[in-house]
């Protein structure tokens, strides 16, 4: 289970008393995460979720709840932070940032279905154009920076198969980076995997965890889902009917740029190139550590994915 900081009864009660959300009945932590510790908080009132950030300092976190309160103002269901009873949205919790939102209807996806990479397409689209007028343009921490530095960081800790199609992968993006000024921008999810979204059934009933959100690309952010969402994982191939699925919504809600169409193929490539990079970032920074390892998603998911786009990036 992925809960970094624990907490007793006393903390969780301490917790709720700040708030006017009724008594606690229960507590439990949530496990799926890697970055974050997220635990299912149970009041007379309602059930919400309560999320302690283990890697960003307090400063850091507002920008994030910006984000999100500004797309549910848009419309969106997201889940912005509570207010306690001071107004105040972030709190701490054994010296680090946290906040308490609302717990949505829905379950996480088992596996992504062609409805559902339709629905996904369409909704991404608008919280596209929607992000475009969020006026705050932070860059993304794993950003080009972050990625130059990480992957020569690991260069010598890879095998030397991995380590050449990661430096010819950072090589090649740098290359693509002097062109690249004329792509639309705005700000992303950044890490809009199908389990950072909720379903009642057959239909998307909420988007989560917007912690990897920046100003970047719009086209990055939708390579970010094209990989997640319409990959067979066994081969790191695209399942063709999802990924047609799934553009055909995009394009019928928001127009592509010749240059967004051109870049696409480089997109899908650095998307992948980025989570194969964090995971390996994660799995090698927990090496020496078998309890926290066996928390971390497996990197040569997205190594099987980054060869196959290498090997076909269909055309938009």
């Amino acid at each position: 289970m992925a809960v970094y900081t624990s907490l007793t009864q006393d903390d969780m009660l301490a917790l709720m008393a700040d708030y006017d959300l009724g008594d606690l009945v229960s507590f439990k932590g949530i496990s799926g995460g890697v970055e974050n510790t997220n635990y299912f908080v149970n009041t007379t009132q309602g059930k919400y979720v309560l999320t302690i950030f283990e890697e960003f300092e307090a400063e850091e976190v507002p920008y994030f709840l910006d984000v999100v309160a500004h797309f549910k103002q848009g419309g969106f269901n997201v889940p912005a932070a509570i207010l306690d009873k001071q107004g105040e949205r972030l709190k701490t919790l054994k010296n680090k940032p946290a906040i308490l939102v609302d717990c949505f209807n829905g379950d996480e996806l088992a596996k992504t279905s062609t409805s559902a990479c339709h629905q996904m397409g369409k909704q991404l689209a608008l919280l596209h154009l929607a992000g475009q007028s969020f006026p705050d343009q932070r860059p993304s921490h794993r950003g080009v920076a972050w990625w130059q530095a990480t992957s020569l960081s690991l260069s010598t800790q890879l095998p030397e198969d991995e380590a050449k199609l990661l430096s010819e992968q950072v090589a090649s993006f740098d290359a693509f980076l002097e062109k690249a000024n004329t792509l639309p921008m705005g700000t992303i999810h950044g890490d809009l995997f199908y389990n950072n979204t909720l379903f009642e059934g057959e239909s998307l009933s909420a988007i989560i965890d917007f912690y990897n959100a920046c100003h970047s690309w719009l086209m990055y952010d939708l390579a970010i889902v094209v990989n997640d969402w319409c990959t067979d994982r066994a081969t790191g191939e695209l399942d063709m009917e999802k990924y047609q699925a799934l553009i055909s919504a995009y394009r019928a809600e928001r127009e592509l740029s010749q240059d967004e169409i051109d870049a696409w193929g480089h997109m899908l490539k650095v998307a992948a190139m980025r989570f194969w990079l964090s995971r390996l970032e994660a799995w090698y920074g927990a090496i020496n550590d078998p309890e926290r390892l066996a928390q971390q998603h497996d990197p040569k998911e997205f190594k099987r994915i980054l060869q196959a786009r290498c090997d076909f990036s269909p055309a938009l």
